[in-house]
């Protein structure tokens, strides 16, 4: 989900010190979020195994490009582990094959029901057509942009009227590229094309914000190619089309697209919450802390379209897999790592964000003032349909999605809005297909 995602197969045994014969043992799957996902998790985990000395738990870490098939897997067989992180996306098609325990109303009052979650996130806890709650959110990501204060300057833009609205950004994109800064010119925006595993997540937010949506209401048919999807993404590809977004950039990824960022490549890009977490960590300890970049840099909200500056939020949840033969301490487990103080350690450790309203707020976050920017440029979160099709709905996005920016670099056909309109009548033709299959 971020660019820390690719981290190979790992796991650890944490214990408050030794067990007695009768412990209870529990297997909890996470996925890489952090540097040191391992040593992480063993201090997130501390206090719990410190009031819980029946307890022991062993963590497994997964990367994320094959945490799925052994997800699927665990699911089909079985002999998953007690309590298990999925991405917010897969929430619904893993309790389509009845391999999550359903959260009972006493448990989601001991945790604060969804009253105290933020609404986007609470939604991904269960399917758009079945209210039964099977999962609880543990961390969120966002997406908001990040620009460089010092270029804008240069340039005599003001930041609050370049975010505005869409005509005042594409204005303030072409007086913004091609500045030079400390003797190097710098492209107005990046981001990345068909080599990148976000790009559905990356056009989203220009979709929604025209009016679009990448499934009809009914949620039974793809609707990326409506005339307001096509609206959007003609305007998004139009900034490589028109030289504001190098074309070297869309052969490249989200993790190259930031590091080009801090390098002083781009003066915009839009990323997610790891962004401050990068550039607030030292070099020696991998982050970008004494680049210009982290020492010139502001956050603000996706332009308005005709229908509002919504974002993307996702993240991942916590569910206890039925297959658990220890489900009491299983659930205590996962109400730990979903409580206030819980997230707001992972947030420091992660950079994501956490998924509680009181945590999302607390001082110790809020004192930084970046931290505190970006909360407040990401309240219009949206979340993809909670449906249980929308693995194999989602990688034919990313294909045809990645055959249209072979269009918008020039590689195959004339780029054009007709020939992007095509591109899009083809992905909706193959989704429909998908989604009739998944029914």
């Amino acid at each position: 989900m971020t660019s820390l995602a690719a981290r190979a197969l790992a796991a650890t045994l944490l214990s408050a010190g030794l067990a007695s014969a009768g412990a209870a043992e529990l297997n909890l799957w996470v996925m890489s979020t952090t540097e040191q996902q391992q040593q992480d998790m063993r201090e997130l985990l501390r206090p719990f195994l410190a009031a819980n000395p029946g307890v022991r738990v062993n963590v497994t870490v997964l990367n994320w490009e094959s945490a799925w098939a052994k997800i699927t897997a665990a699911a089909a067989s079985g002999k998953g582990p007690d309590v298990i992180e999925l991405g917010t996306t897969w929430v619904p098609a893993i309790s389509s094959m009845g391999a999550l325990e359903p959260v009972s109303a006493q448990q989601q009052d001991e945790v604060g029901g969804a009253k105290a979650f933020l609404p986007v996130m609470w939604s991904t806890t269960h399917r758009h057509d079945d209210p039964t709650v099977v999962a609880i959110p543990w961390y969120a990501e966002a997406r908001a942009a990040f620009y460089r204060t010092d270029v804008f300057k240069k340039a005599g833009i003001e930041p609050r009227d370049a975010f505005a609205n869409w005509g005042s950004f594409k204005q303030a994109m072409q007086k913004v590229n091609g500045i030079e800064l400390n003797g190097r010119k710098i492209a107005a925006l990046g981001y990345p094309g068909k080599n990148d595993w976000n790009v559905v997540h990356n056009l989203a937010p220009w979709i929604w914000n025209a009016g679009g949506d990448l499934l009809s209401a009914d949620r039974k048919r793809s609707a990326i190619n409506s005339t307001e999807a096509v609206q959007a993404i003609v305007y998004y590809t139009g900034f490589a089309a028109e030289g504001l977004v190098p074309r070297g950039a869309l052969e490249k990824d989200s993790a190259q697209i930031e590091q080009g960022f801090f390098n002083g490549q781009y003066a915009v890009i839009f990323s997610g919450p790891w962004l401050l977490k990068q550039m607030s960590t030292p070099k020696s300890r991998g982050g970008q802390l004494e680049t210009v970049t982290a020492a010139n840099f502001g956050i603000a909200p996706y332009p308005a379209g005709l229908k509002g500056n919504q974002t993307l939020f996702s993240g991942s949840d916590l569910a206890v897999m039925k297959s658990s033969k220890n489900k009491a301490e299983a659930w205590k487990l996962l109400a730990f790592l979903t409580a206030r103080e819980t997230q707001v350690a992972y947030s420091r450790m992660s950079g994501m964000l956490p998924t509680r309203l009181d945590a999302a707020a607390d001082p110790s976050l809020m004192a930084d003032p970046h931290y505190a920017q970006f909360i407040a440029q990401v309240k219009n979160g949206r979340h993809y349909p909670s449906i249980a099709g929308w693995g194999p709905l989602e990688s034919v996005y990313l294909k045809n999605i990645g055959n249209m920016f072979d269009i918008v670099s020039g590689v195959k056909g004339k780029y054009s809005s007709l020939s992007i309109k095509q591109a899009m009548d083809a992905a909706a033709q193959e989704a429909d297909q998908v989604l009739s299959a998944s029914r």
